[in-house]
């Protein structure tokens, strides 16, 4: 199963987090060699971190985020971990500490068999890195466009989606 877990970071956490990187970057990389890890990186602002974890059950889950090394550190103050119903997997796995710039779409699709098929093509053209849809039908989607606008109108454009139902945040994929 697939969680998404969105971290509220501290409000020091850019102050903060330097001394802890490299060894947060290795258990994620550790983590993402195992399986276990899909992505991760922060938002530019520092205020939040998403990470996308792969993991047999809840429980699995939680002890992987009492374990991060932000997390004991103090830098990750809430979580929020939602599991994907469908996942639609990433295009291809980037180098550590690669800090793409993409966006985060979420929200409900116009059409939710449309937008299945939307996301899967955006995917084969390379304009989705990887995403899919919670239980309760909304979804969260890695946009390959920087401009929060231009990748909730790439999902509009490609059908299924309503630009009006979406938002959109930019995201520096570290892995």
């Amino acid at each position: 199963m697939i969680y998404h877990v969105r971290f509220a970071c501290a409000a020091d956490y850019n102050a903060r987090r330097l001394p802890y990187r490299p060894a947060h970057l290795a258990q994620l990389n550790a983590l993402r060699d195992s399986g276990r890890v899909v992505a991760g990186g922060p938002e530019p602002d520092g205020s939040v971190a998403h990470i996308f974890y792969r993991v047999a059950e809840r429980a699995e889950l939680d002890r992987l985020i009492a374990d991060n090394e932000f997390q004991r550190a103090g830098l990750f103050v809430a979580h929020v971990a939602l599991a994907f119903h469908e996942f639609v997997e990433p295009i291809e796995r980037l180098p550590p500490d690669a800090g793409w710039r993409v966006t985060l779409v979420e929200g409900r699709p116009a059409d939710l068999a449309r937008a299945r098929e939307t996301l899967t093509t955006l995917r084969a053209q390379r304009r989705v890195n990887f995403g899919g849809f919670f239980a309760d039908g909304h979804a969260l989607v890695v946009v390959c466009e920087p401009d929060a606008d231009a990748a909730r109108a790439a999902l509009a454009a490609a059908g299924g989606w309503d630009p009006a139902r979406l938002t959109a945040r930019s995201w520096s994929q570290t892995l």
